[in-house]
């Protein structure tokens, strides 16, 4: 999540000092690689959650 972040952080900044434009395009791709972090946190958690469901899944159907 940080490194999304800092990233959108980056280019946006770096945007503004190109085109002379502070602050508009370091606010708008800090919300992006916000939005990106959150992305990713909620991705990988989905895929810890169905692996979890698979591994009490497998556990269960050995023990009948």
């Amino acid at each position: 999540m940080v490194a999304a972040t800092l990233i959108g952080l980056g280019m946006g900044w770096w945007l503004d000092k190109k085109l002379d434009s502070s602050p508009w395009f370091t606010l708008i791709f800090l919300g992006f690689g916000i939005a990106s972090g959150f992305r990713n946190i909620y991705i990988l958690t989905e895929r810890e959650l169905k692996r979890s469901q698979e591994e009490n899944q497998e556990d269960g159907d050995g023990r009948g």
